[in-house]
């Protein structure tokens, strides 16, 4: 069954404030965790979506991510102007961002001057990870909670579109 966007639309009030208090929280736990910065956590951000890009870590469990197991040829480095022009942070700012989280030894630098996130990123940033998992529960079990709520609607009002 597919998620029409109008039922997301039509259940606004019931999917907003669960969004709302959940992405307010994790942001103000990235932001502690990162002293105040929260271009640091974007930059951390697009360090993770380039490392493990095109979703090929299907299967992954997070378990075995925080043990260091990738499955091979997910992993992409990303450098300095890619990281810029994908946030839309000035590259100067981006550098001396990085150069803190180096410090912190959440990223390294490799030879070819790319940058990729530490092993010592993942467990000083598990809360923030344990954050996700908590907005993403309560945000799915309320799209959850909606579609049943629409798949009862339609049923008991033949003739309504039923989503998927």
């Amino acid at each position: 069954m597919a998620l029409e966007r109008e039922t997301l639309h039509e259940h606004f009030g019931d999917l907003w404030p669960i969004h709302n208090h959940g992405f307010t929280s994790l942001l103000v736990l990235c932001r502690e965790l990162c002293d105040g910065d929260l271009d640091q956590v974007l930059i951390l951000s697009a360090i993770g979506t380039r490392t493990l890009m095109n979703r090929r870590t299907a299967g992954l469990s997070y378990t075995e991510f925080r043990k260091g197991h990738r499955p091979a040829g997910v992993s992409r480095h990303i450098n300095l102007q890619s990281i810029a022009d994908g946030t839309g942070i000035p590259r100067e700012t981006v550098r001396r961002k990085i150069n803190s989280l180096i410090e912190r030894g959440w990223v390294r630098k490799n030879r070819d001057n790319t940058i990729e996130v530490t092993p010592k990123a993942v467990t000083d940033l598990a809360p923030a990870t344990q954050a996700t998992f908590d907005y993403l529960h309560d945000v799915g079990n309320a799209v959850l909670d909606i579609v049943a709520a629409s798949g009862k609607q339609s049923a008991d009002h033949p003739g309504t579109k039923k989503d998927g």
